[in-house]
């Protein structure tokens, strides 16, 4: 019986046992090794200093009782791909006939003396940030890269302190540069609205204390700035990386052969929990075909989406498109074809079910 490996625990590794799953049928043994045993829904966690509590994890012993995969705890470290084996953090090879590596990026702080905000793990120190300071500044340090949790950060403390003065620091020359002009514009109205200053097309240098420098040589008073991280690659031995650790892929996901990557872990140019869901897709349609399966693969073709908590009515925001109402389903943060069904139901779905969704 083939073997299919997938590293990693987020929401590439997840979405890839699901739609291999749903793809293959029941033949290919499917083993998921796993950091940790639960999966946490980390788009989510921007609510978590303000009185929302952590987002459900879902335990990943109750998703392979329904998609009958074999979950093993550990961390991959090194990959033979000649020899078709995975070596994890407890030495012990795993052979495989195809690897899906979906272990993540490396998050490292982008600006000195800044919170560095990841997610749940840095969730208290931005709450007593809101709590303490009447002046904040939140930071997005690069031009290119996912940047909606700075965005829902800020609305989110305005909500909470609206007497304290917020500031958003951003080096995109527009808020959501990704989505195009009508989101930029959308999220301005937010921030005005809710008096947050904008800087916009502007890098933060430093947060010192009781100021933020900024490239341009200005500077903003502050009492505390909360940043979005740096993220470096995994650069797993035995397998192809850029500089910055980065595994190449082509448009299915291929590393090498029988090697796949998808997620923060491979070298696309924007890291989001939606965009990660259609490369595992990639990678799982590409490795059903070569196991026999009727389908024929689909390359990866992103489709940007996003859920923008604003502490009030969430805004949609889909490739160019703006809207209150929801612009997909389930409208849930996390839009993967076969992991979104899943969270969005009290009992998780039988795989089987989720094909034609």
């Amino acid at each position: 019986m083939p073997h299919i490996l997938i590293a990693g625990g987020g929401v590439a590794a997840v979405e890839a046992v699901a739609a291999l799953r749903a793809l293959s049928g029941p033949d290919p043994r499917i083993t998921l090794l796993a950091p940790q045993p639960r999966f946490a829904q980390r788009p989510a966690s921007v609510a978590t200093p303000f009185g929302y509590g952590a987002p459900p994890q879902l335990p990943l012993d109750v998703l392979a009782r329904r998609a009958a995969f074999d979950l093993r705890i550990g961390r991959l470290v090194d990959v033979e791909p000649g020899d078709r084996r995975a070596i994890t953090d407890w030495g012990e090879p795993i052979p495989y006939d195809f690897l899906l590596v979906a272990v993540g990026a490396l998050v490292r702080p982008a600006l000195e003396g800044a919170i560095t905000f990841t997610g749940h793990p840095d969730a208290a120190a931005v709450e007593v940030a809101v709590a303490e300071h009447d002046r904040l500044a939140f930071v997005q340090p690069f031009a290119q890269g996912w940047s909606l949790p700075v965005y829902e950060l800020a609305l989110l403390a305005a909500a909470q302190r609206p007497d304290a003065r917020i500031t958003v620091v951003t080096a995109e020359p527009e808020p959501l540069a990704a989505f195009g002009d009508a989101a930029g514009e959308a999220v301005r109205a937010l921030l005005a609205g809710r008096g947050i200053d904008l800087r916009a097309g502007v890098q933060a240098v430093e947060a010192r204390p009781g100021s933020l420098v900024l490239d341009d040589g200005s500077t903003i008073a502050i009492g505390k700035a909360i940043a979005l991280p740096r993220l470096a690659g995994p650069a797993l031995h035995g397998l192809p990386h850029d500089a910055d650790g980065f595994i190449p892929v082509d448009e299915y996901g291929e590393v090498v052969t029988g090697v796949f990557a998808a997620g923060d872990g491979a070298n696309h140019a924007l890291k989001q929990g939606g965009l990660a869901s259609q490369q595992a897709d990639a990678a799982a349609s590409m490795i059903a075909s070569r196991l026999g399966a009727p389908i024929v693969p689909e390359p990866y073709r992103p489709v940007l989406r996003a859920r923008l908590i604003t502490g009030g009515e969430p805004l949609y925001l889909r490739d160019g498109e703006v809207s209150r109402r929801p612009l997909w389903s389930p409208p849930g943060k996390l839009a993967g074809r076969y992991l979104a069904p899943l969270l969005a139901t009290a009992r998780p779905l039988a795989l089987t079910e989720l094909q034609d969704n």
